[in-house]
């Protein structure tokens, strides 16, 4: 049998033997790559092959084929990888789930990407484009897509990173700590506007406001939890009054620690502006502002 280390062209091996292998061979990734997609742990099978001279393995049958074969069977194992990811959201709906979810797409790419880029793989495409092989321009097209993906999402984590404190802050608030979340909103704020700026992936709208309307939506949540019109009544006067006071700053210092920084924006005419939709960051949070005016 030829050598699989580079060398000569070799004698070339019976072919249906070596279909017969490659066919059970690629219906063996098939399902080991469905079984890795319900488990999230993916992983391609890179075949044995080791490259001394990728010019020289051009001439080596078994090699050449070996490689398109594995091709033939990453492409479309790839492409099934990116839909599957492009198809997920963020679960739960405070900002935290929103860093959770990068972190998983980035781990989930993360191994793959570094399959891809080892230096014997590399070996194994520069033989193929020696060899003006037809199973590149679709391998390339998926892998140039991977890279996008998962370069956005290894960018998305190292900058929503610097928000986690902030976005804990306000998920771990307690019932008699709003305070601490009014405290961390001018911070967290000026944070948000350096990713803004900065980052590559969530300087757009399509971006920026779902983030935006989930830390709306923990902020309402946790007043929501203080501000209990079943059991607030129930407590002392002082207290009550205490806490709806406490509400209201909160809701209050939210909308407004924001449009400063928005004018912070616009006054510095070098960011690209926030034209955020209103609507959907303080609708709910100013009208749970005005119940609690009612109520104090």
């Amino acid at each position: 049998a030829p050598s699989t280390h580079g060398g000569g062209a070799g004698d070339g091996p019976d072919s249906g033997n070596l279909d017969f292998v490659n066919n059970m061979s690629k219906f063996v990734s098939q399902v080991t790559h469905a079984l890795q997609q319900v488990t999230g742990d993916f992983r391609l099978n890179i075949p044995t092959v080791l490259i001394d001279d990728s010019q020289r393995a051009v001439d080596n049958f078994e090699i050449v084929t070996q490689i398109e074969a594995a091709l033939e069977d990453w492409t479309p194992a790839i492409a099934a990888l990116i839909e599957q990811q492009q198809g997920k959201t963020a679960g739960g709906k405070g900002p935290l789930a929103e860093i959770e979810f990068w972190r998983t797409r980035n781990a989930s790419l993360s191994t793959i990407s570094e399959q891809l880029n080892t230096p014997n793989v590399r070996k194994m495409i520069e033989v193929l484009e020696n060899s003006d092989s037809g199973t590149l321009p679709n391998f390339k097209y998926v892998y140039g897509e991977l890279q996008k993906l998962y370069i956005e999402a290894k960018d998305n984590v190292k900058f929503l990173t610097t928000l986690e404190r902030h976005f804990k802050t306000i998920s771990q608030a307690g019932a008699s700590s709003l305070t601490t979340i009014i405290d961390t909103l001018p911070s967290m704020m000026n944070a948000i506007r350096m990713v803004w700026v900065i980052s590559r992936h969530y300087n757009t709208d399509d971006r920026m406001v779902p983030l935006m309307v989930r830390i709306a939506w923990e902020i309402a949540n946790k007043v929501a939890t203080v501000i209990n019109v079943k059991t607030i009544f129930r407590e002392s006067a002082p207290q009550a009054i205490r806490k709806i006071g406490d509400a209201r700053a909160c809701l209050d210092k939210w909308s407004k620690t924001y449009l400063a920084v928005r004018e912070k924006i616009e006054l510095s005419g070098r960011d690209q502006r926030w034209e955020f939709d209103k609507k959907k960051l303080f609708d709910r949070t100013n009208y749970m502002k005005d119940r609690c005016a009612d109520l104090a």
